[in-house]
């Protein structure tokens, strides 16, 4: 294992952003949470504190599947199965490491440090940006459509976004 190249790339950075703060901040916390890691194996932490610190890391990363995942079905993310199946994937192979860690073989607590990291590197680069992408337009489409019901017909209407400004809900275009 490149242990030095793995200990430089545990800092989250922009170059992990996906510009959703909800999603960025847990990104932050997995990011932090596998450096403690590290510094308690590299410190040759007791087993307990070992322990303590695998399962924080755990829980944060189990925690940020299932809210990205409820993110994307209650936005209909089409891309959900392919994304969940990643996280699926990421799951299974961190359990893999959990019984060497438990029984304090601190091999398999690098490796799992090395294997998260790649893996999040990976992840956020080009799945979480493909979903924080598809979450913003959501949103700012949910922003402009904003209307309440009405019995006269279209063009009787005074159609207005969020900002209180004029548009033409059939051509897309701001008024004046």
């Amino acid at each position: 294992m490149l242990y030095n190249e793995t200990m430089r790339s545990l800092k989250w950075s922009t170059s992990h952003a996906v510009f959703v703060p909800e999603i960025d901040d847990e990104h932050r916390e997995i990011f932090t949470a596998l450096s403690s890691l590290q510094k308690v194996l590299a410190g040759r932490g007791s087993l307990v504190e070992i322990r303590k610190v695998t399962q924080s890391l755990i829980s944060c990363v189990v925690e940020h599947f299932a809210h990205e995942e409820r993110l994307m079905r209650a936005a209909r993310y089409g891309s959900m199965r392919w994304h969940k199946q990643q996280h699926d994937t990421a799951r299974r192979r961190v359990g893999q490491f959990v019984p060497g860690i438990e029984q304090g073989n601190t091999k398999a607590g690098l490796e799992l440090v090395e294997y998260l990291t790649k893996w999040l590197h990976d992840h956020t680069r080009l799945s979480d940006r493909m979903l924080g992408a598809f979450l913003r337009n959501q949103q700012r489409f949910m922003c402009k459509v904003t209307f309440r019901a009405s019995t006269k017909p279209i063009e009787a209407c005074a159609w207005v976004d969020a900002n209180g400004d004029a548009f033409d809900p059939q051509t897309d275009e701001s008024g004046s």
